[in-house]
């Protein structure tokens, strides 16, 4: 699955340079050797600042004119590795069960290397970016990885600066025909499903009643929570309820929804959340607004590529392989309008 983010950078930067330019500025850094970054590979490991003993490595990164393309590789020090050795044994399981079974054992990296727990092939275009993902590489490891690279190992992005990468609605799909974004819908075979709703207000400041209930009893607020963190996470819980306004309320009735006033912190909410689904399915996320609703395909800025692999069952991909089909992504999104051209 390929991924989409938008970079937005605050402060006084904002919209004065782009996530492409940011990065191929801070990899042509050089140090009091007059060696770039592009060339100093120690330099550009990160380590995870959660006492997990994580490491990201920007591995193979390099400037393709029109794009910065990289390879990101999730390390653990001190890890080990499960293996299953194929030399059956009889062991006593219990007073009834005599078994033959295969031995587990554990193994160290080698000397001078560690295992990969997960990888990332990122390309940046302007203030689009493109990703894949595999195994444990989240969303958040990489912007935790850019933001350290841009702030802390480089200082092009200055210290009074932030930055987000948003998960963006696909914009072909839902712009102008369906109205504010009101309702998310995760669906599929293997999906958890999901309905997060946020109901609209109206502008004479009356509080209108938009959610339909679907039982005898609607739960609110603080009797809410609880079920809305088992949906959404703690964090995201935490989130959303930050945002709310003071004539906002959660209620929870076989779906999550938020009931009152609309506000702008709201509406941000929401399209936060659509990087948290896009973080926890690839099913389709389907959306529901005032005019009208998308129910045919996938409502999140993603899609899906085929790469080629090294070898039959490898983990990893071919680089270059992966350079040329970001890049027609992007070409692809831009031509059917889901985005703006850089």
């Amino acid at each position: 699955m390929v991924h989409y983010r938008q970079f937005v950078l605050g402060g006084k930067g904002a919209g004065a340079t782009t996530l492409e330019h940011l990065c191929r500025t801070a990899l042509s850094s050089m140090d009091g050797a007059g060696a770039s970054l592009w060339r100093r590979p120690d330099d550009r490991l990160f380590d995870v600042d959660d006492g997990s003993g994580r490491r990201i490595f920007l591995n193979k990164v390099a400037d393709l004119s029109s794009a910065v393309f990289g390879e990101m590789c999730l390390a653990q020090s001190s890890d080990l590795q499960a293996l299953l050795q194929l030399k059956p044994s009889t062991i006593q399981l219990s007073e009834l069960t005599t078994a033959v079974v295969y031995d587990l054992d554990e193994r160290k990296a080698p000397d001078g290397s560690q295992f990969i727990r997960g990888l990332a092939y990122w390309l940046a275009i302007g203030n689009h970016l493109f990703f894949v993902k595999t195994q444990s590489m989240t969303p958040e490891l990489m912007r935790a990885y850019l933001g350290w690279l841009l702030r802390v190992r480089t200082t092009v992005v200055g210290g009074d600066e932030d930055f987000t990468l948003h998960a963006d609605f696909d914009k072909s799909m839902i712009a102008g025909d369906i109205g504010d974004i009101r309702s998310l819908r995760i669906s599929g075979k293997s999906a958890p499903q999901i309905s997060v709703q946020a109901p609209q207000g109206v502008h004479d400041g009356k509080v209108v009643k938009t959610s339909r209930k679907v039982a005898e009893r609607i739960i609110q607020f603080g009797q809410a929570i609880p079920l809305v963190e088992a949906v959404l996470g703690p964090k995201r819980t935490k989130s959303l309820v930050s945002s709310l306004g003071d004539e906002e309320y959660l209620v929870v009735d076989a779906a999550v929804r938020v009931r009152g006033k609309r506000t702008e912190e709201s509406r941000k909410a929401m399209r936060s959340i659509a990087g948290d689904l896009d973080e926890m399915t690839d099913a389709k996320v389907q959306v529901e607004g005032k005019d009208g609703k998308v129910t045919d395909g996938d409502a999140i800025l993603r899609t899906r590529m085929p790469f080629d692999l090294p070898h039959e069952g490898s983990n990893l991909l071919e680089f270059d392989n992966v350079a040329d089909q970001l890049q027609e992504v992007y070409n692809r999104f831009v031509k059917d309008g889901k985005i703006k051209a850089e």
